[in-house]
């Protein structure tokens, strides 16, 4: 029973269509390293909507932007440019999974979490001094994206979801597994994996939950997990009845253990100032929030 489930949700993602033209624009954009800032400031102030965006998140305290950042040129010149198209990227895939109604705000809670990630995705890039890598952004902004694909093409099957996370305040793994059998990462990556995405992108959505499995790019993975699980202690969760994590208790827990192990050396007095530090970005942030 179980595995024809399986292959019924399957089919179901090989069905979602490819993304809109906007989004091959953009991703033949990021693959080209030639393009310029000019050719993005002019992609971006096409759409005053995207510019909007792009101007909020250029004047996050995380970017430490001295003045408000007010031209679109400026917000690329202070986000980065490999950033930027991630974001370009990430608003598309918005647009492209837009809901309305009774789940618009479970959807917004979604989308939060989700840039919240990002900036401290990034932070803990520049934390760990580790070398740059684009790829780290844009898996932060879509590392989740397989629960929106379960609530718009599954709703039925994500709405009990929902409500086995409220009712057992239990995570959202375990709701899944026990009502779909599959998980938001797995759908995720292999979305992702129909749209032709980079690898170290589908394989950072894949194991953000288990890095040290990652034997590719387990370094990236450890980052979105940690960004994910930050992000989530710092009150930004995709549910709020979701099991809340203490950060006394993800010190002193074995996936804290696994990622020592795995070679990425973290200890809980660094967790604690990272988050500290990230705490106070977040509250300095009121146009992102």
């Amino acid at each position: 029973m179980l595995e024809l489930k399986l292959e019924a949700l399957i089919l179901t993602i090989e069905q979602i269509p490819t993304l809109p033209d906007t989004s091959t624009e953009i991703m033949a954009l990021i693959d080209d390293e030639s393009t310029s800032i000019d050719t993005i400031t002019q992609f971006i102030e096409r759409d005053q909507a995207l510019a909007l965006q792009i101007l909020k998140y250029a004047n996050s305290p995380f970017y430490g932007a001295i003045r408000t950042v007010s031209s679109i040129k400026n917000a690329i010149v202070v986000i980065g440019l490999n950033e930027v198209k991630s974001l370009l990227l990430a608003f598309t895939i918005q647009k492209f999974f837009a809901t309305s109604g009774k789940d618009k705000e479970n959807r917004k809670k979604f989308w939060k979490h989700s840039l919240v990630c990002s900036h401290i995705a990034n932070y803990l890039s520049r934390s760990f001094q580790l070398q740059a890598d684009s790829s780290i952004f844009i898996s932060a902004l879509i590392h989740d994206i397989g629960k929106i694909v379960a609530d718009q093409y599954l709703h039925a099957e994500f709405q009990a979801i929902v409500q086995h996370v409220e009712e057992n305040h239990s995570t959202f793994n375990d709701a899944e597994r026990e009502i779909l059998g599959l998980t938001h990462y797995q759908i995720g990556a292999k979305l992702l994996e129909q749209w032709s995405f980079p690898e170290q992108v589908i394989a950072q959505v894949f194991y953000h939950h288990a890095p040290w499995l990652d034997k590719k790019y387990r370094e990236g993975s450890t980052i979105i997990y940690l960004a994910n699980i930050l992000t989530k202690i710092a009150g930004y969760s995709c549910l709020n009845e979701e099991k809340q994590i203490e950060v006394e208790q993800f010190i002193k827990s074995k996936a804290m253990k696994l990622v020592n192990e795995s070679g990425f050396k973290i200890d809980g007095d660094r967790i604690k100032q990272l988050l500290e530090n990230i705490e106070d970005l977040l509250a300095e942030d009121k146009g992102l929030l």
